[in-house]
């Protein structure tokens, strides 16, 4: 844990290398100290039909989702890890969101 489900507009594709992206987004999460390197995932999901804002704005979004117990304060510093990593890797106007979500360890089923 955590999954870092990564949606971003398909035309980025073009000027983003989403194997990096996905790299980098993990590293985010790696830094942040909270979990295990091992228990790191990062997937990317294209999103080819859109409307943000009434527009067409490229975006990407990450929703993080972890088992709870974590701080708000921990919460934050993550999504702030990822934020800067996506930043770095995407032109100013490319919109950027992370979102951290808890989930339920007791609801929460796993094979591998």
């Amino acid at each position: 844990m955590p999954h870092l489900v990564i949606s971003y507009s398909k035309q980025i594709e073009k000027d983003v290398d989403i194997q990096k992206l996905c790299q980098d987004v993990w590293k985010g999460a790696e830094e942040s100290g909270l979990f295990e390197a091992k228990a790191i995932k990062s997937r990317a999901l294209p999103v080819e039909h859109f409307v943000t804002g009434g527009g067409d704005t490229p975006f990407v979004h990450v929703d993080a989702k972890l088992f709870e117990g974590r701080t708000d304060t921990q919460k934050q510093d993550m999504n702030q890890r990822l934020f800067d990593k996506i930043a770095a890797l995407v032109s100013d106007d490319v919109a950027i969101s992370v979102e951290a979500i808890d989930m339920d360890k007791v609801t929460y089923l796993k094979r591998g």
